[in-house]
């Protein structure tokens, strides 16, 4: 592993740091060493980006799982933003349940992906207190990481990445999330085999990256990472990993 920085961060002037810069623009990564510098430097990028997080706020689960909603259509501080409008706007979470998906993307923003978002959230509360008869996750802290888990992909809209998050975010746990956008974009950057968000990769990814910065790293890759690494015609040249991605070195080659 690369040493750490002043900043918390990793050394870029340590011993192996130029492995980076020497491999294969296939992407191909066949050490776990070389895997784990990659990692690594992805790390790396997290922590200038967000810092460790370690003094951050947890919210409770419902409010991170709406919070993570938005994380995928804006940027982080966008979707802060837009959490804290919606609490400000209306009474409680029962009271957006109750509401039309426009007046609830009215207190948001005029813009497509405010809409998108409300028409989920609104089918989520009411999914939620149909199944469950409440209109709070809070039970979830008395469950298992898989309980946890179980229950939130019961709900619409929630896949096993989006339940992690929460599970991360909220719950404490030490779990790293990956996504499409994850996988693809630890396979372009030679950390992984294959592009697949499996539960197989998920496991690898954790053991490669530090516990300890799964939260910076995370929301790096939903902030970053996600409007950029498409999987056709991924715009390389705006990404901050494109220096240490084989994939996008190979890309950019006249």
């Amino acid at each position: 592993m690369l040493a750490p920085g002043a900043r918390g961060g990793y050394d870029r002037a340590a011993p192996g740091f130029q492995i980076l810069l020497d491999m294969d623009v296939t992407g191909k990564v066949l050490s776990k060493k070389a895997r784990r510098y990659q990692a690594d430097a992805l790390t790396q990028c997290a922590l200038e980006c967000f810092g460790t997080l370690k003094g951050r706020k947890m919210r409770a689960p419902l409010n991170q799982l709406i919070l993570s909603t938005f994380y995928h259509e804006v940027s982080v501080r966008r979707a802060t933003r837009a959490l804290r409008q919606l609490k400000r706007t209306f009474a409680d979470w029962n009271e957006v349940r109750v509401s039309h998906p426009a007046e609830v993307a009215s207190a948001l923003s005029s813009a497509p992906w405010a809409l998108h978002s409300s028409e989920r959230i609104v089918w989520l509360l009411r999914e939620l207190v149909r199944f469950h008869h409440r209109s709070d996750l809070d039970f979830l802290h008395d469950l298992t990481a898989q309980q946890a888990r179980s229950c939130l992909e019961c709900l619409p809209n929630v896949p096993r990445p989006l339940a992690d998050e929460v599970l991360l975010l909220s719950l404490q746990e030490a779990v790293l999330p990956v996504s499409a956008t994850t996988a693809r974009t630890c396979y372009r950057m030679g950390i992984l085999d294959n592009p697949r968000p499996t539960v197989a990769n998920q496991k690898q990814l954790q053991e490669l990256f530090d516990e300890q910065y799964y939260v910076p790293v995370h929301l790096f890759f939903c902030d970053r990472v996600e409007k950029c690494c498409l999987p056709e015609a991924p715009l390389c040249e705006e990404c901050g990993l494109a220096p240490k991605c084989p994939s996008a070195r190979q890309n950019n080659q006249p």
